[in-house]
């Protein structure tokens, strides 16, 4: 692992999830927790996506670690998507 898959970093371009919620009300709860973990802005849902993709904005770097224990405690599961490298 590297310090680019293991953290989110700051930035306009944040860090894509999947997850397994799928219903209005555990979506609202699981960004209301999200937003709780220190450095976290903004949680986008992606509705689009199935499986559900949001992607979290940070304004210091967040261990993908503690988005996922505390996606855990609702008893939901998060996945890191891959890294995003912008093209400049």
């Amino acid at each position: 692992m590297t310090f680019v898959t293991e953290n989110i970093i700051p930035g306009n371009h944040g860090k894509k999830f999947a997850t397994d919620v799928n219903d209005p009300t555990p979506k609202s709860r699981l960004k209301n927790e999200l937003l709780k973990v220190p450095g976290v802005m903004d949680v986008i849902f992606d509705v689009d996506k199935d499986p559900l993709v949001f992607t979290i904005h940070t304004n210091k770097v967040v261990n993908v670690s503690a988005i996922q224990e505390k996606a855990k405690e609702l008893n939901f599961h998060v996945i890191a998507k891959g890294p995003y490298y912008p093209l400049m």
